[in-house]
């Protein structure tokens, strides 16, 4: 029997959550090959400059994209991103293998929108996949609205419904844990935490996670908050991340842009008062003044309505979102669907 191998294609920014998905769906696969921007330390990997920014590197890189795929010769090609990460891949793979791509949100809901070369890039690659994935019914929307007529499946990488508990002690704390790129506001947070925090002097702001603007941040937070009131804590391993949730009575998450996060099911699951951005994809997850909150005002007066909202109602209700929609087993099922019907093919 032919044995299943799976190039695995994914940017270095959210390598967690490449390493994430590896781990879901590595069992699938009698091996499992990853290529990334950059070097990575979880599994054997090659890497590929994906760049757009010169014309001749990028073509050299297709090259060598193709050289590696002819190498390895893999049952699935299965890329994250619509971006330039596909497009080099497609042009590389040139419809010899079947070829997944699992779109993230900005890549179809901001990229196509910066001008007709990205459009081009995003409707290229989607074109040639034989399957995509969305995390959200808005994004799969979106998708179907550029013309795309490919198959569309809604999946996300799901949590460890084991290790989920509704019944930790929560503690007057707001945790962010976001990426600090201009995309997620995280200083939108910091200042109106500033204000908040004027008439609710026992709560604190852990801010978690790093970035391009972790300086940034981390100097706006010491300028304008009490010193003992926030907490820079880094990007953390999955058990103090897990404790922090646990802790939290309260999860902000308000980026410009997103499909379903990871951390917010993860929030949802442990119990946080979620606190959205009014995106499409959070309301798929969250109704206004009933299991979270979507900003529709300044931010630190929606901190002061989630403070109105019955915890233990919150918690009920989104653990019983989590456990049937938003399980690792229950997506995990989903992508191994996906790889029965096009590999071999």
């Amino acid at each position: 029997m032919k044995s299943k191998k799976l190039l695995l294609v994914g940017g270095t920014n959210g390598s967690i959550h490449i390493k994430n998905y590896f781990n879901l769906i590595s069992a699938y696969f009698d091996d499992v090959l990853v290529i990334s921007q950059d070097k990575i330390d979880f599994h054997h990997h090659k890497t590929v400059n994906f760049s757009i920014k010169n014309p001749f590197v990028f073509l050299w890189n297709v090259f060598k994209m193709k050289r590696i795929i002819n190498k390895y010769k893999p049952s699935v090609i299965h890329v994250h991103q619509a971006n330039s990460f596909s497009f080099l891949t497609t042009l590389a793979n040139n419809k010899k293998t079947p070829l997944i791509i699992t779109t993230w949100g900005s890549d179809v809901l901001l990229l196509p929108e910066k001008g007709a070369l990205y459009k081009y890039i995003v409707k290229y690659s989607l074109n040639r996949a034989d399957f995509i994935t969305a995390d959200a019914a808005y994004m799969k929307e979106k998708i179907i609205k550029m013309g795309i007529k490919n198959k569309i499946m809604l999946a996300n990488f799901g949590i460890d419904f084991e290790t989920i508990s509704d019944s930790s002690i929560k503690e007057n704390i707001i945790y962010s844990n976001r990426l600090h790129e201009r995309l997620y506001n995280v200083d939108k947070i910091i200042l109106s935490f500033s204000h908040f925090i004027k008439e609710n002097s026992s709560w604190k702001l852990i801010i978690g996670a790093n970035g391009s603007e972790t300086e940034n941040l981390l100097k706006l937070a010491e300028k304008i908050l009490p010193k003992n009131s926030f907490e820079f804590i880094g990007f953390v391993n999955r058990k103090e991340n897990i404790e922090n949730y646990q802790k939290a009575k309260i999860w902000v998450s308000i980026p410009s842009s997103d499909g379903t996060a990871i951390s917010l099911l993860e929030a949802m699951a442990y119990g946080c008062i979620p606190i959205l951005s009014d995106l499409p994809a959070n309301k798929e997850w969250v109704k206004n003044n009933e299991n979270g909150i979507i900003v529709e005002d300044k931010l630190e007066h929606e901190f002061n309505k989630a403070l109105n909202l019955e915890l233990e109602s919150v918690k009920s209700r989104n653990l019983d979102l989590i456990s049937k929609h938003a399980t690792k087993k229950v997506n995990r099922e989903k992508f191994y669907s996906i790889y029965n019907k096009v590999d071999y093919k």
